[in-house]
Parts: structure tokens; C-alpha cells; sequence
């Protein structure tokens, strides 16, 4: 019975460390309203779109193209897991995200 319920409790465990994890993204933009980019929805104002969602855990370069096209470049584009697009941090691929 106890080796029942250990291969019952690791399946259990294993579900769980697999399992999505939700992120969250920013982005710089003076734009208010919603976007949507790969049907991703971005909740822009306060100078800030967040996106929140389980997407993995890297910035995605096609995604801040279509962003930065859509509400007219962006100053930022990072996310919770310390990934960084800025002026400061990887300025060449805010470049690049911002080029239309």
C-alpha cells in the first residue's frame, strides 16, 4: 500500500513541475487600449502593455514586431524572468523589434 500511494504522490508531483507557469511581459508604448499580436491580447496604458499568460519564458522577436507596429514603437520590452529589450539591455533588438 505505502508503494502504492509514493508512485501515486510522484505522478502527482511530476503533473505539477510540468505544468505551465504563468509570465508576464511589458512593453513601453504611450498607446491605450488592447492589441492583439498572434492572438495574444496586450492591455496597454499607463505607458506599459502587459501581457500575462502561460508562453513560455523568452522574448519573441515576430511578437514585439507586430507590438511596436501596432501602437508605434516601443521604448521597452522585457519580462518577469529577466529577459530585457532596452535602450540599456540588448538595444540592438529593440532595434530590431521597433524597424517597420
Amino acid at each position: 500500500m505505502i508503494k502504492k500511494i509514493a508512485v501515486i504522490a510522484a505522478i502527482a508531483f511530476s503533473t505539477c513541475a510540468n505544468a505551465e507557469v504563468n509570465n508576464t511581459w511589458y512593453a513601453g508604448t504611450t498607446y491605450l487600449g488592447t492589441v492583439t499580436t498572434q492572438g495574444l491580447t496586450w492591455r496597454c496604458s499607463g505607458g506599459t502593455c502587459i501581457l500575462r499568460g502561460p508562453y513560455g519564458k523568452g522574448l519573441n522577436m515576430s511578437i514585439c514586431q507586430e507590438l511596436s507596429q501596432k501602437v508605434g514603437g516601443l521604448s521597452y520590452y522585457y519580462n518577469e524572468t529577466g529577459m530585457t529589450w532596452s535602450d540599456k539591455k540588448n538595444q540592438d533588438l529593440l532595434n530590431q523589434c521597433n524597424k517597420n
